[in-house]
C-alpha cells in the first residue's frame, strides 16, 4: 500500500532550481532512504512532507487523510535547558489538555514506548547527563508516543557510534515490526543505508532516482552514499 507519492517534484532556492521532475513513494512498513550531499534539498523536501513549505512544481500526495507524522532530528538542543529525567522528557509529547497528569492508559503507553526503545532502566536518569545514544533513543522515544503513522528521521543516527547507532536502528526495526509504521530516513550512512533500508531517493545532479534497495554486497548505490 503506498502512503506518500512524489509526482513531478521540483523545489527551488534561492531563485534557481535544486532539482526537478523527481518521483517517488513511500510504501506502507517500508524505510525509505533519503540521499544527497549536503544542500541538495534533503531538508526542503522534509519541511514540504511536514506542511512546512509548498513545492515549487509536482504534488506530494498522501494517500490516506489523517496520518499521524513524527519527526526525530539529528540533536536538540533543549534537553540542557531544564534538567528532566528520561521519563519527564519522554512525557512532554503527550496531549494532556486541560490535566497535567496522564490517564492510565497514556501511562500504560509511555511504559511501553520506554521498554521498546531500551529506556526502562535509565527512565530515571537525567536527560542532560545521558549519552548521544541515550539521548537519541529518547528522541525517537518521545516521537513514539504520538503513535506516528510516519516517522521521519534526519539523521538521527549521524553523531552515534556504531554500537549506538545500530541500536538506535535495531530498536526502531523492532517497533516497526509490531506496528504500523512507515519512515523516510535521512542519512549519508552507508552501513545504516545497507542494512535497514527498503526503498531509496537519491537527489544529485538536480534530479532524483527512486528504486527498491536491493540488499548486496558492494552494492554500487554504497559508493554514491558514501561520497554524498
Amino acid at each position: 500500500m503506498i502512503i506518500l507519492k512524489g509526482t513531478n517534484i521540483g523545489i527551488q532556492a534561492n531563485g534557481r532550481w535544486l532539482y526537478q521532475a523527481v518521483n517517488f513513494q513511500l510504501e506502507q512498513q517500508h524505510i525509505l532512504a533519503l540521499l544527497g550531499e549536503n544542500g541538495v534539498g534533503k531538508t526542503t523536501l522534509i519541511q514540504t512532507m511536514m506542511g512546512e513549505r509548498t513545492l515549487d512544481q509536482g504534488s506530494l500526495t498522501w494517500e490516506q487523510a489523517g496520518l499521524q507524522i513524527a519527526y526525530v532530528p539529528q540533536y536538540r538542543n533543549d534537553v540542557n535547558q531544564f534538567p528532566l529525567t528520561i521519563t519527564e522528557y519522554v512525557k512532554l509529547n503527550f496531549d494532556t489538555g486541560w490535566q497535567p497528569w496522564l490517564t492510565q492508559g497514556e501511562q500504560a503507553w509511555l511504559k511501553q514506548v520506554l521498554a521498546a526503545t531500551a529506556l526502562t532502566e535509565l527512565a530515571h536518569q537525567r536527560i542532560d547527563q545521558a549519552s548521544g545514544g541515550e539521548r537519541q533513543r529518547a528522541y525517537l522515544a518521545q516521537a513514539l508516543v504520538k503513535k506516528p503513522d510516519v516517522l521521519i528521521l534526519d539523521e538521527a543516527t549521524a553523531n552515534l557510534d556504531a554500537a549506538a547507532k545500530f541500536q538506535f536502528m535495531d530498536v526502531l526495526q523492532q517497533y516497526q515490526k509490531k506496528h504500523t509504521l512507515s519512515i523516510i530516513m535521512v542519512s549519508h550512512d552507508a552501513e545504516i543505508v545497507d542494512r535497514y533500508a527498503d526503498d531509496y531517493l537519491l537527489i544529485q545532479h538536480h534530479q532524483g532516482r527512486f528504486g527498491h534497495y536491493q540488499h548486496q554486497t558492494q552494492h554500487p548505490l554504497l559508493a554514491e552514499v558514501e561520497n554524498v
